[in-house]
């Protein structure tokens, strides 16, 4: 049976799609529902949603995607129609790889991906707040203050050399997720900036801290875990208390930061390039 590639007719759609492919698979792996109907694309069976893939345009060059295929459908080429779908599209705006962002327990999705040719890249923890450790020493030389604007080439040049990206990538990342629901906060040591960290205000309770990173020549100084607990202390102040961020599993003085400010770690999630 043959099956077109369209648009999404409505957010429930993939948002039971959604549950489907997590319950039947035992796996978490979540849509972004707020961009439903920005950058995806979709199959259905008459009236019912079977296929859908979401993608991210981080970088000029690389896009992250994300698909859901209804279990009683796949083998059936849905996954691949979407992908070369999409791969289409991303190649007449200068996209050269997808990065596909998988439970670390699904097994179908390993599968899948092992069959296009995708190369594994990294796995990351998702680490959730359990129990707040908020006590820190008052420094009268470190504070934890609001971005402004003329903050913005530090940020991007600290994000940039601490994640590895040019100058021309780390701005592009930063453009892609400047939105009025995120928040930046710049750390700063006796009167000079020495890091950055964001999040994303998920809901009134919630938020995902992202894009944390102190300068490399700052580091050893304890920044870092000024900057977390002063973070997670202003969450607290907005109300935001249900807390996550991500951290790559092979980065152990992250993770023992991470565990002594309360987070403790949940499911994990792999990274599998493929090149267009």
């Amino acid at each position: 049976m043959e099956f077109t590639v369209t648009k999404v007719l409505q957010t429930t759609d993939v948002l039971q799609l959604e549950k489907c492919v997590n319950d039947h698979d035992g796996i978490e792996l979540k849509v972004a529902a707020d961009y439903v109907g920005e950058n995806d694309f979709a199959v259905y069976d008459g009236s019912k949603l079977i296929g859908y893939l979401q993608a991210f345009a981080y970088l000029p060059t690389e896009w992250e995607v994300n698909v859901f295929v209804d279990p009683d459908y796949r083998q059936q080429g849905i996954f691949k129609s979407l992908v070369e779908t999409a791969a289409g599209v991303a190649r007449e705006t200068g996209a050269e790889a997808f990065t596909f962002v998988i439970d670390d327990a699904s097994q179908s999705g390993k599968a899948v991906l092992g069959k296009l040719g995708a190369e594994y890249r990294m796995t990351e923890y998702n680490m959730v707040l359990k129990k707040a450790q908020l006590f820190l020493k008052a420094d009268p030389d470190f504070e934890l203050r609001e971005a402004t604007a003329s903050d913005r080439p530090f940020i991007v040049e600290t994000l940039g050399q601490s994640f590895g990206n040019t100058a021309d990538e780390a701005e592009a990342i930063y453009q892609a997720i400047e939105t009025e629901d995120r928040v930046t906060y710049v750390g700063v040591a006796n009167g000079q900036p020495v890091g950055v960290v964001r999040a994303y205000l998920a809901s009134e309770t919630q938020a995902s801290i992202h894009a944390f990173a102190v300068r490399p020549e700052a580091q050893g100084n304890g920044y870092g875990k000024k900057m977390l607990k002063l973070m997670v202390q202003a969450m607290f102040r907005t109300g935001r208390t249900q807390l996550e961020l991500d951290v790559e599993t092979d980065n152990a003085r992250a993770l023992d930061l991470y565990k002594d400010a309360g987070f403790v770690v949940g499911r994990g999630y792999q990274f599998h390039v493929l090149e267009l």
